[in-house]
């Protein structure tokens, strides 16, 4: 009976893992978004850096290299909002699966962690509870909480 109980544990601690992982989807595209913004950034203060390096004396190569910097800096662009678009979908997908649950104070403590970032000690002032109930009210909202179904 023990092992059963144990079994039993630890499905439900893979199946909150899970739900975690889940809920935290969203901040996968908007690091990668962010990301890429730093690549775009990079690439135009390579191509400023560039200008300077540049002697007065013409070059043939220097067209493909202006062509070459355009076509860089509208794939990076084009990437960041692809990025952009997934987080606010995920991000949307997620806020929706949280207002199916019932509780309010279990909305409420799964969007300020997973949606907002906030800590556990920012949770527990702005819900105004202590942090051994706010633990609880998550563990309580992962258990109530229903992954979306892959279609």
């Amino acid at each position: 009976m023990n092992k059963g109980i144990e079994k039993q544990k630890q499905t439900r601690k893979t199946e909150n893992e899970e739900k975690k992982e889940y809920l935290l989807s969203y901040k996968k595209y908007k690091q990668q978004a962010k990301r890429l913004e730093e690549q775009l950034q990079e690439v135009r203060i390579g191509q400023m850096f560039s200008k300077h390096m540049l002697s007065d004396m013409p070059r043939a190569r220097n067209k493909k290299d202006i062509s070459d910097y355009i076509v860089r800096c509208e794939e990076l662009s084009d990437e960041i909002l692809k990025a952009r678009k997934h987080a606010i979908e995920r991000f949307s997908e997620v806020q929706r699966q949280i207002e199916l649950l019932e509780n309010e104070n279990e909305k409420t403590v799964l969007t300020l962690r997973y949606l907002r970032d906030y800590n556990w000690e920012k949770i527990c002032e702005w819900i105004m509870y202590s942090w051994k109930q706010v633990h609880r009210i998550h563990i309580k909202a992962l258990e109530n909480f229903e992954l979306k179904k892959e279609t």
